[in-house]
């Protein structure tokens, strides 16, 4: 599998999913609505509905049967997006290269924006019928998941390196959420139990060494490269894991959770070279 044509592949599919799923720019309030599809569609890698997409192809779901859950993932996440750029939270400008939502839209249409979309994800989940899956998105992203991550990423700035603290945070800001996008796909792909907790193990790892190699990219990239200010990490006195265990660490610490990442997807018993071609490619990506 030529996993960059694939991820190119899902990505255009994904993209065009979102513009249908979202109410158009000129639906009253047109400015809400605008606001919502530029922080969306302005770019993106669009990981977690493509993991989605790739965990429910083992099972032999097609790419239309999970789109809405696929979909979800990225309303939610880039919702997340909006907030952390905010004033109050981390205060950036730049956004996959493009002003944030709210230098564009001004902070309370951003905020507004931000939970439009937020509530549009479970939305989308409560009418595809199944509620388990709006049920993962929720545990993964509510005051034991995501936003957990977020307080404690916040409360964190400035203070001494800490390495449980660091766990918690990469854990809960970003590994749960990808981890989450990898079980909804196998949920809707009907895994059975210990097909499920095989992807778990996986999505987990994969989501852990997806934030300790932005931690990496942050201070070794460039702001054209990566979309963003690079080096905000360092001047917002961020807690990452190079400034906990050294940058050496850091990169050894990504290729061990790739590894064992793709081991327990041996116990699927399953067809899966997208979700291993993924595991490498986040691992060797540049932004």
């Amino acid at each position: 599998m030529n996993i960059s044509d694939y991820l190119k592949n899902k990505q255009a599919l994904v993209d065009l999913a979102i513009k249908d799923f979202l109410p158009s720019e000129n639906t009253r309030p047109a400015l809400l609505h605008d606001a919502m599809r530029y922080s969306v569609l302005t770019g993106g890698k669009r990981i977690r509905p493509i993991l989605c997409i790739a965990a429910a192809e083992p099972f032999g779901l097609a790419d239309r049967e999970v789109l809405a859950p696929a979909v979800s993932l990225e309303l939610f996440h880039c919702s997340t997006l909006i907030h952390d750029d905010l004033p109050c939270m981390d205060d950036d400008d730049l956004r996959r290269g493009q002003p944030t939502c709210h230098i564009k839209y001004g902070e309370a249409n951003a905020i507004l924006a931000g939970d439009a979309l937020m509530i549009h994800a479970f939305q989308l989940l409560a009418e595809y019928g199944d509620a388990r899956l709006g049920l993962e998105l929720a545990r993964a992203a509510g005051s034991q998941g995501v936003i957990a991550g977020q307080v404690e990423d916040l409360a964190a700035e400035g203070k001494e390196p800490n390495a449980d603290l660091i766990e918690f945070i990469h854990t809960n800001k970003t590994a749960i959420l990808i981890q989450a996008a990898v079980r909804m796909g196998a949920i809707a792909g009907g895994a059975r139990d210990d097909e499920l907790e095989s992807l778990s193990v996986f999505g987990e790892k994969i989501g852990l060494a997806f934030q300790i190699e932005d931690d990496i990219l942050d201070e070794t990239s460039t702001d054209e490269v990566l979309g963003k200010p690079a080096g905000s990490d360092a001047e917002l006195h961020k807690m990452t894991y190079p400034a906990v265990h050294g940058m050496p660490a850091a990169k050894a610490m990504v290729k061990k959770l790739t590894t064992e990442a793709i081991a327990s997807l041996d116990l699927l018993q399953r067809e899966t070279p997208a979700l291993r071609g993924i595991a490498h490619y986040l691992m060797s990506r540049d932004y």
